[in-house]
Protein backbone atom coordinates (compact mmCIF):
# COMPACT_ATOMS: atom_id res chain seq x y z
CA UNK A 1 0.00 0.00 0.00
CA UNK A 2 2.70 2.28 0.99
CA UNK A 3 4.11 2.36 -2.65
CA UNK A 4 1.42 2.29 -4.69
CA UNK A 5 -1.44 3.39 -2.62
CA UNK A 6 -0.16 5.60 -0.02
CA UNK A 7 -3.68 7.40 0.55
CA UNK A 8 -5.59 4.31 1.13
CA UNK A 9 -8.09 5.67 -1.08
CA UNK A 10 -8.33 1.75 -2.56
CA UNK A 11 -7.51 0.11 0.25
CA UNK A 12 -11.20 -1.87 0.35
CA UNK A 13 -10.38 -2.94 -3.42
CA UNK A 14 -7.37 -4.43 -2.80
CA UNK A 15 -8.00 -6.51 0.14
CA UNK A 16 -11.21 -7.64 -1.98
CA UNK A 17 -9.11 -9.01 -4.39
CA UNK A 18 -6.50 -10.60 -2.15
CA UNK A 19 -9.42 -12.45 -0.99
CA UNK A 20 -9.73 -14.12 -3.82
CA UNK A 21 -6.20 -15.89 -3.91
CA UNK A 22 -5.69 -18.88 -1.86
CA UNK A 23 -2.04 -19.67 -1.89
CA UNK A 24 -2.24 -23.45 -1.81
CA UNK A 25 -2.87 -23.51 -5.86
CA UNK A 26 0.71 -21.93 -6.11
CA UNK A 27 2.18 -24.26 -4.27
CA UNK A 28 3.01 -26.50 -7.23
CA UNK A 29 5.34 -23.71 -8.36
CA UNK A 30 7.49 -24.83 -4.82
CA UNK A 31 11.01 -26.74 -5.86
CA UNK A 32 12.69 -25.77 -3.15
CA UNK A 33 13.09 -27.30 0.28
CA UNK A 34 10.15 -26.59 2.78
CA UNK A 35 9.84 -26.22 6.71
CA UNK A 36 7.22 -25.08 7.97
CA UNK A 37 6.03 -24.41 11.87
CA UNK A 38 2.07 -24.09 12.47
CA UNK A 39 0.25 -23.43 15.47
CA UNK A 40 -2.48 -25.64 15.77
CA UNK A 41 -4.57 -22.45 17.97
CA UNK A 42 -3.80 -20.42 14.82
CA UNK A 43 -6.76 -18.24 13.90
CA UNK A 44 -5.48 -15.79 11.41
CA UNK A 45 -3.75 -18.63 9.02
CA UNK A 46 -5.78 -21.70 10.79
CA UNK A 47 -3.59 -25.20 10.91
CA UNK A 48 -6.66 -26.71 8.02
CA UNK A 49 -5.36 -24.10 5.15
CA UNK A 50 -1.80 -24.44 6.44
CA UNK A 51 -2.18 -28.61 5.74
CA UNK A 52 -3.81 -27.60 2.36
CA UNK A 53 -1.18 -26.17 1.05
CA UNK A 54 1.19 -27.98 2.51
CA UNK A 55 0.00 -31.44 1.01
CA UNK A 56 0.53 -29.50 -2.32
CA UNK A 57 4.13 -28.95 -2.30
CA UNK A 58 5.91 -31.17 -3.82
CA UNK A 59 8.87 -30.58 -3.43
CA UNK A 60 11.11 -32.10 0.19
CA UNK A 61 8.58 -30.73 2.98
CA UNK A 62 8.63 -31.24 7.11
CA UNK A 63 6.37 -29.48 9.67
CA UNK A 64 6.86 -29.12 13.13
CA UNK A 65 3.48 -28.88 15.39
CA UNK A 66 3.00 -26.30 18.01
CA UNK A 67 -0.28 -27.67 19.49
CA UNK A 68 -0.98 -24.67 22.06
CA UNK A 69 0.25 -21.89 20.31
CA UNK A 70 -1.65 -19.45 17.86
CA UNK A 71 -0.18 -16.63 15.09
CA UNK A 72 3.00 -15.72 17.23
CA UNK A 73 6.86 -16.63 17.90
CA UNK A 74 7.11 -20.31 18.00
CA UNK A 75 9.37 -21.46 20.80
CA UNK A 76 12.33 -22.84 19.55
CA UNK A 77 11.45 -22.95 15.91
CA UNK A 78 14.35 -20.31 14.67
CA UNK A 79 17.02 -22.96 15.52
CA UNK A 80 14.84 -25.02 14.06
CA UNK A 81 14.88 -23.09 10.82
CA UNK A 82 18.45 -22.23 11.50
CA UNK A 83 19.43 -26.08 11.26
CA UNK A 84 17.48 -26.56 7.65
CA UNK A 85 19.44 -23.76 6.19
CA UNK A 86 22.89 -24.81 7.10
CA UNK A 87 21.70 -27.96 6.05
CA UNK A 88 20.81 -26.66 2.64
CA UNK A 89 24.27 -24.44 2.33
CA UNK A 90 25.99 -28.05 3.10
CA UNK A 91 24.16 -30.12 0.62
CA UNK A 92 25.74 -30.15 -3.34
CA UNK A 93 24.18 -27.84 -5.77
Amino acid sequence: MRRFDPRHLQEREVFLKLGHIDVQHLCSRIRAGVLRGIGLMDTVCPPSTQFAAHNKIDSPKAYHLFPDFGHEVLPGFQDSVFQFMMQLCLEPS
